[in-house]
């Protein structure tokens, strides 16, 4: 939480008012976005559905922790496109490989 810098962590039970983005879509799936209160100062947080991703978004009211695992998955991909690039550009490396 931006207010009161509460930690609530993944898969923490509480209420939520959910409406559906207009204009949003991904592959015909529909966006979410949920609204929820802190559990302690019971500020207003919202967050949006990214099923490209399989994860969430967040909009406003918090911030999200460091993602290591995401990072690292994004790291590989743009190396292997790395290697992808340089494979097409050097006919001497796809030879070598």
């Amino acid at each position: 939480c931006k207010t009161c810098g509460e930690y609530i962590y993944k898969g923490k039970k509480f209420n939520a008012r959910k409406e559906t983005v207009q204009n949003e879509v991904y592959l015909g799936l529909p966006i979410f976005r949920f609204y929820i209160k802190c559990t302690r100062c019971l500020a207003e947080i919202t967050f949006k559905t990214d099923p490209e991703n399989t994860d969430y978004t967040m909009e406003h009211g918090a911030t999200r922790n460091f993602q290591a695992e995401k990072l690292l998955e994004e790291e590989e991909k743009r190396m292997q496109k790395e290697r992808e690039e340089e494979e097409l550009n050097n006919p001497m490396k796809v030879l070598h490989n």
